[in-house]
């Protein structure tokens, strides 16, 4: 069964794999511009709210997708076999701390990581975070899995790992990268926005997958 999450992340990659926002995909299939916004993933009590049948039955036509290769449903077989290796690297909260990584976005690793398997390979290479406790709520809960690409391009509005330079690591949501600061929503309503100086940043990660 698709997670709330897992079905958006898919429209998001259907999107990012024709060239378009999420916003240029919902025009190309006569939808409202706004159908597949951030700001209409969650009702504002927090419910999450979920892409209409007929939505994804114009965007499925419009970019000549089956509804199997949206979801990954097809040749499950050949997606296994064709899998990729990813490596958890930490847990993540409001902030965290995650273990290194070799080769990665945070320096040789101590000691080997706990692997997942994972069966798309576009954004290679991918890291994996566990989500502890509610500070990230609503968007993810407890035991849910982040998976992070410092390769995938990460726009305003997208949900993004951040590593300072200072070791501090956070999980917030890019609201603005021009200029000589990035500035970030909370991922958490309850807590407020922040900037970071470009000078100050170490790597940034765009969350491309996320499951339960």
């Amino acid at each position: 069964m698709l997670s709330h999450e897992e079905v958006w992340a898919a429209i998001d990659t259907l999107a990012e794999g024709n060239g378009l926002s999420p916003s240029g995909l919902a025009r190309r299939a006569g939808l409202d511009p706004t159908t597949f916004n951030k700001s209409k993933r969650f009702a504002p009590d927090g419910r999450p709210r979920w892409p209409s049948t007929e939505s994804i039955s114009k965007i499925l036509k419009a970019t000549e997708t089956s509804i199997g290769a949206l979801f990954g449903g097809e040749s499950r077989a050949g997606a296994a076999a064709a899998g990729i290796s990813v490596p958890l690297v930490g847990q993540a909260h409001a902030g965290f701390e995650p273990r290194p990584i070799d080769g990665g976005p945070t320096g040789p690793l101590p000691h080997p990581p706990r692997i997942i398997s994972f069966p798309d390979r576009r954004h290679e290479p991918l890291y994996a975070l566990s989500v502890v406790g509610d500070s990230m709520q609503p968007l993810y809960r407890n035991g849910d899995v982040l998976f992070i690409s410092t390769n995938a391009v990460a726009r305003p509005g997208d949900r993004v790992v951040v590593k300072l330079k200072n070791s501090d690591v956070v999980v917030k949501v890019l609201k603005d990268d021009s200029g000589e600061n990035l500035s970030f929503h909370a991922v958490n309503p309850d807590h407020p926005d922040v900037s970071f100086s470009t000078e100050s940043v170490e790597w940034m990660a765009k969350i491309v997958y996320a499951t339960q």
